[in-house]
C-alpha cells in the first residue's frame, strides 16, 4: 500500500542482501542499478572495473521519475541507496505529501566502519567502492541528521511493518458496511434514519460522490462526519477526482469537471476541508468480528492477499482484473472459509448483494434509480438492505432492439417478406416457395423484425398456408445488443430453461394440405441433400404405423415438428457421434407467429414415437444461478458438446456455445486453409493460445509426413482423435485437450 521505504547506509553495509531476504527486491528501486543500466562498468587506472558515478544527475532524475509512476499508483516502494545527505529527503516529502505516503527509513547506520570495510572488500571488483569514500561516508552520516518528519528504524523492527494488520472489531455492537453512494444523498439518509449511533462502526466503502444529483450535500456530510471514531472511509476510485479538485486541478473525468466540480463549487464547499477529510481515507480494512475475518476494500479481490502491505493502493480501489470478471466467484473458490469480502466498484452483471457465500457486492447503479447497497454485521451475523433511489436524472443510453412479432396475416407476411431486401424468396416446389434471410443479413448482422422470420419458413402460395417453418432466427448471448448479458438481466422471465444442443442440422416436418403430404425440409430447401438425407433418416428411423400418426400430428394439431439431424459419415461437424440419429427438438405451430407446444407435450410425443428429445439440462429461477452457469461453462474446455439452447417463461430464446466446440471449431478453418496451402489465411489472430499452435504444429508435420492431401481427405473429428491418441501416449493425458 502506500509506504515509501528508503534504505540508508554505507556502500557494501548489507543493504540489498537484506532487501533480497525480506523479499523486497521486486519493490525496490536501486541507485546502482539504474546507474549500471545507464552506463556499464568503466575500466580504472588500477585495472579494475567500477560503477561509474558521473551519470548521477541522470541516474536520480530516472529514478525520481519511477518512483512517481510508482506512486501514482500507491505502490509500496523501496529506494536502495546511500541517502548520506539530508538534502536527498526534500524530494521524497515533495511526493509523499502529493500522494499521501509513510515514510519509513530502514537505518543501516549501526553497522561498524570496520565490518563494512570488510564487507565491501568481499564484494566483486566492480562494485567495490573505495574506502576513502566509504570513511568519508561515515563521517556525514554522523553529522548528518534527518528531517523529523521521517520514521526511522533499525532492519530488525521492519516485520511490525511488513505484516498484515488485523483490526479487532469485537467492541462494536454492529458494523454498517454503505456501498457506493455517487452523490445519492437522499437514499443515504434514508437509511442512515438519523443520527449515527455511538455504539455502532460505519463503513463506507468508496465512490461517495459524482453522477448522482447531491454531491454536494454527500460531502458536507462526510466533512461533518470524518472526524468520528465509529466512521472509517475507504477509498474508491472517484475519490481521486475529489483529491484533484481539492487541490485546483482537473480531474481525469471530464463528467467531473462539467458536472459534480461546478455543483461543489457552487456550494462553496471549502477545499481544504475536502483535503483534510481525504487524510481520513484508507485503501482498504481488514478486521475480525465473531469470528469471521472481513476484508472490506472498494475494488474486490479473488481473496486475501498474504502479505497486504505489498499490494498497491490501486488494485484495492480498482480492484483485481477487469470489470467483467466474476470476483465474488472467485473469491469463494480461493479465500479461506472463515474469511469474507465486502466490496463495491464493479458489477456489471447485476449480481445481489449477496454475489457469492461469502462475498458481498456493493455496487447496486444507485445513480441510475437502481439502490444503495448496505451489508451490516452483527453477533447474529450478515444482513442485506437494499434502499431505492428514486432522486436521479435518467441515463439517456439507447435501449437495445428486441424484435416485436406483430400477429400477421400469411398475406401480410408474405408481403413484408417480399419488400424486405434482407430476405431472399426461392420456388422450391409446386406452389411453394421458402423464405430465408440473405448473406449479407448474416454477415452484415443486420436484423429486424421481417427477417428474424425468414429461418426455415415455407409457404404454398396457393392455398395461403405455411406448410413448413422452424423457429425465428436467435443469436448467441453476447452477439447482439439485446443478448448482452447484461441486459439479459433486466429482459429475462423466470423460470429460465438450459437445453441441449446437439451439434448437427435442422430438419423440419412439415404438411402441404394441397398433396396432402409431409414436407422434408432443412433451411430453405425441399430437394436439395440435407433435405433428402433427412427424409431417408427419417423413414429409417420410423416405421409406417409411426410415419401415419406423425402424419396426423402434424396435419390436425396445424405443427411442423423440427429435429437436430445427426449423420456421423455424410455431414460430420466438430462434436464426434457414433451413429445416424435423430432428435426431436420442438414442436413448432405453423402460424405467422412463432409459437410452439411445451415441453412435456415433447417429451409425451418422443415417448409415444420412440424417439430422443433434446435433453433438459437446467431450470434456472434467479439470474445469480444462471450467471454463475453461464460463467462456469465458459471456461470448461472438457464439456464436449456444441452448447446450450436458453429459453425463458416469455418465450425469449438465446443461445450460449461452449469453448470446446468453438476451439474446434476454429481450427476446423485451420486445417481447411492449410490443406490448401493457404498458409496466409490461418486466422492466426484468433490463436491464442498454447493448445491453438500445438494443434498447428502437428497438423503442418502430418501434412509433411503423409502428403498434401493428408488433411484434406480427413475431417477435423480424425484428426483430432489422432492428435490426442498421440499426445495422450507421448503425456499420460490420454481424451484431455492436452
Amino acid at each position: 500500500m502506500r509506504l515509501l521505504v528508503i534504505v540508508r547506509g554505507l556502500p557494501g553495509v548489507g543493504k540489498s542482501t537484506w532487501l533480497e531476504a525480506e523479499g523486497l527486491m521486486p519493490y525496490t528501486l536501486s541507485a546502482d542499478h539504474i546507474r549500471m543500466q545507464t552506463q556499464s562498468p568503466v575500466y580504472t587506472m588500477d585495472g579494475e572495473l567500477e560503477i561509474t558515478a558521473k551519470n548521477d544527475k541522470t541516474v536520480w532524475r530516472h529514478l525520481f521519475t519511477l518512483l512517481e509512476e510508482r506512486m501514482k499508483r500507491g505502490e509500496l516502494t523501496v529506494v536502495d541507496a546511500t541517502h548520506l545527505s539530508a538534502r536527498n529527503f526534500a524530494q521524497y516529502k515533495k511526493y509523499c505529501k502529493e500522494y499521501r505516503y509513510r515514510a519509513v527509513v530502514i537505518d543501516f547506520t549501526q553497522v561498524a566502519l570496520d565490518e563494512v570495510l570488510k564487507r565491501n572488500r568481499q564484494r566483486p571488483s566492480y562494485k567495490r567502492v573505495p574506502e576513502t569514500v566509504i570513511i568519508n561516508g561515515a563521517e556525514r552520516l554522523r553529522e548528518e541528521s534527518l528531517p523529523g518528519w521521517l520514521t526511522v528504524i533499525p532492519p530488525s523492527e521492519w516485520k511490525v511493518w511488513r505484516e498484515t494488520k488485523i483490526l479487532d472489531f469485537n467492541h462494536w455492537r454492529k458494523i454498517h458496511h454503505i456501498g457506493d453512494i455517487h452523490g445519492c444523498y437522499q437514499a443515504l439518509m434514508e437509511y442512515l434514519q438519523g443520527e449515527l449511533k455511538n455504539d455502532e462502526l460505519y463503513i463506507f466503502t468508496g465512490d461517495w460522490c459524482d453522477r448522482g444529483l447531491q454531491n454536494a450535500e454527500v460531502l458536507q456530510y462526510f466533512i461533518s462526519i470524518h472526524d468520528r471514531d465509529n466512521v472509517i472511509l475507504i477509498e474508491g476510485n472517484h475519490e481521486r477526482h475529489l483529491w484533484e479538485w481539492s487541490n485546483d486541478r482537473p480531474a481525469a473525468s471530464s463528467s467531473f469537471n462539467r458536472e459534480t466540480a461546478i455543483e461543489l463549487t457552487k456550494a462553496n464547499i471549502s477545499k481544504k476541508s475536502v483535503r483534510v477529510l481525504y487524510r481520513k481515507v484508507r485503501p482498504i480494512a481488514l478486521y475480525t468480528y465473531r469470528g469471521k475475518k472481513v476484508f472490506v476494500n472498494h475494488g474486490g479481490f479473488p481473496n486475501l492477499p498474504e502479505r497486504l502491505p505489498l499490494i498497491a493502493a490501486e488494485q484495492a480501489i480498482k480492484g483485481v482484473g477487469g470489470y467483467d470478471v466474476d470476483i465474488d466467484d472467485r473469491w469463494d473458490e480461493l479465500s479461506e472459509e472463515a474469511e469474507y469480502q465486502i466490496h463495491g466498484h464493479r458489477n456489471r452483471y447485476r449480481l445481489p448483494t449477496k454475489a457469492s457465500k461469502r462475498s458481498f457486492n456493493l455496487e447496486g447503479q444507485v445513480e441510475e434509480g437502481g439502490h444503495l447497497r448496505v451489508v451490516t454485521l452483527d453477533e447474529t451475523g450478515f444482513t442485506t438492505f437494499e434502499i431505492k433511489n428514486d432522486h436521479f436524472s435518467p441515463w439517456e443510453a439507447e435501449e437495445p432492439v428486441a424484435f416485436d412479432e406483430p400477429d400477421l396475416s400469411v398475406d401480410e407476411l408474405m408481403k413484408s417478406m417480399d419488400e424486405n431486401p434482407l430476405v431472399k424468396k426461392k420456388e422450391v416446389g409446386e406452389n411453394i416457395f421458402s423464405y430465408n434471410f440473405t448473406t449479407k443479413a448474416f454477415a452484415k448482422n443486420r436484423w429486424d423484425e421481417v427477417n428474424v422470420r425468414a429461418r426455415g419458413l415455407f409457404i404454398n402460395e396457393k392455398t395461403k398456408e405455411i406448410v413448413n417453418r422452424s423457429y425465428n432466427k436467435f443469436f448467441n448471448i453476447e452477439q447482439r445488443p439485446e443478448t448482452k448479458l447484461k441486459v439479459l438481466r433486466d429482459r429475462f422471465t423466470y423460470p429460465v430453461t438450459v437445453y441441449s444442443k446437439p451439434n448437427g442440422y435442422l430438419g423440419m416436418l412439415g404438411y402441404d394440405a394441397d398433396t396432402d403430404a409431409l414436407l422434408f425440409s432443412s433451411k430453405s430447401e425441399l430437394r436439395g441433400p440435407f433435405a433428402l438425407w433427412f427424409q431417408e433418416l427419417f423413414y429409417e428411423t420410423f416405421h409406417e404405423e409411426k410415419v401415419n400418426e406423425i402424419k396426423e400430428v402434424v396435419k390436425e394439431e396445424g405443427v411442423s415438428l423440427v429435429f437436430e439431424v445427426i449423420l456421423p459419415e455424410k455431414d460430420p461437424h466438430i462434436i464426434k457421434y457414433e451413429e445416424d440419429h435423430l432428435i426431436l427438438l420442438d414442436i413448432v405451430k405453423r402460424t405467422s407467429q412463432y409459437q410452439k407446444e411445451s415441453w412435456q407435450r415433447l417429451v409425451n410425443l418422443g415417448e409415444k414415437l420412440g424417439v430422443k428429445v433434446k435433453d433438459k439440462v437446467h431450470t434456472f429461477t434467479d439470474w445469480l444461478g444462471f450467471y454463475r452457469f453461464y460463467q462456469r461453462f465458459n471456461k470448461d474446455l472438457s464439456c464436449e458438446i456444441e452448447g446450450y439452447i436458453v429459453e425463458d417463461a416469455s418465450g425469449l430464446m438465446t443461445k450460449m456455445k461452449g469453448p470446446y466446440y468453438l476451439f474446434w471449431r476454429h481450427m476446423r478453418k485451420v486445417k481447411a486453409n492449410l490443406a490448401d496451402g493457404q498458409s496466409h489465411m490461418l486466422y492466426k489472430d484468433l490463436m491464442v493460445s498454447e493448445e491453438h499452435f500445438r494443434f498447428y504444429d502437428w497438423m503442418k508435420r502430418v501434412r509433411e509426413e503423409r502428403g498434401e492431401n493428408f488433411l484434406k481427405e480427413h475431417t477435423i473429428i480424425q484428426l483430432r482423435d489422432e492428435f490426442l491418441e498421440e499426445v495422450g501416449k507421448d503425456n499420460g493425458v490420454q481424451g484431455s485437450l492436452l
